[in-house]
């Protein structure tokens, strides 16, 4: 596959030189400043051009025309905007992402059909999530609603009843199993253990629900054996 990368500061920098890692993929990465280009890691094995993700000059020299895939990642998101526009309808390329820093475009790109990662969004919820319920080691919340995703560990409550239980019970849908080393899709059929971590999709008004099936801090504490 072939890959171009506009931008190598930090970001471009770091996803360029993991990228390289796989022998399966052709990166180029593109820069207005060679000493940027220069900053690369030797173990990037990809090319470099020195120019202007904007320029369609530049981006055919990349081999835009035969790419699978590009990500724009420089620090200006009208640069990015419009090299992904360029790429994808002008060059017909599959897949292109474009980092944005202003949320406020956020309701623009959607309407627009462009792929993007704001950077500020995710910051916003990881920090978010921090301050979540700490019963729950895993936690996503979402912008929209009061749906959220959550890693419930359980305790000796929970031990024996069935997902459909569960879910009946809690007013909860749970997705997967972890036990051990092990994560199964869950099915409606499947029996729980004590020690088991579930990913469950809730309400944020449900939590008392769920309260009771939790592990409690000695149960935590107790050896795992949740590979029986």
């Amino acid at each position: 596959m072939h890959i171009i990368i506009g931008g190598c500061g930090e970001l471009g920098s770091q996803v360029a030189e993991r990228l390289s890692e796989d022998p399966e993929l052709d990166i180029v990465v593109i820069d207005m400043d060679e000493r940027a280009l220069d900053s690369l890691g030797t173990a990037f094995n990809g090319e470099t051009f020195v120019g202007d993700i904007t320029d369609r000059d530049v981006l055919e020299r990349a081999g835009v025309d035969r790419a699978d895939g590009l990500m724009a990642v420089t620090r200006s998101d009208n640069a990015n905007l419009m090299a992904v526009q360029t790429a994808h309808h002008l060059y017909g390329v599959p897949r292109a992402v474009a980092r944005l820093f202003n949320p406020t475009r956020e309701q623009t790109y959607r309407k627009l059909g462009v792929r993007y990662v704001s950077a500020t969004g995710i910051l916003s919820k990881l920090f978010i999530n921090e301050f979540r319920d700490s019963d729950f080691p895993h936690h996503v919340h979402h912008d929209v609603g009061e749906v959220e995703l959550v890693d419930l560990w359980l305790g000796a409550a929970a031990d024996g009843m069935s997902v459909a239980d569960v879910e009946v019970e809690s007013h909860v849908r749970v997705a997967s199993i972890t036990r051990g080393a092990t994560v199964t899709v869950a099915d409606s059929t499947d029996r729980l253990h004590a020690g088991d971590t579930v990913t469950v999709a809730m309400r944020r008004s449900q939590r008392r629900r769920v309260k009771h099936l939790l592990a409690s801090d000695e149960e935590r504490l107790l050896p795992d054996d949740r590979g029986r």
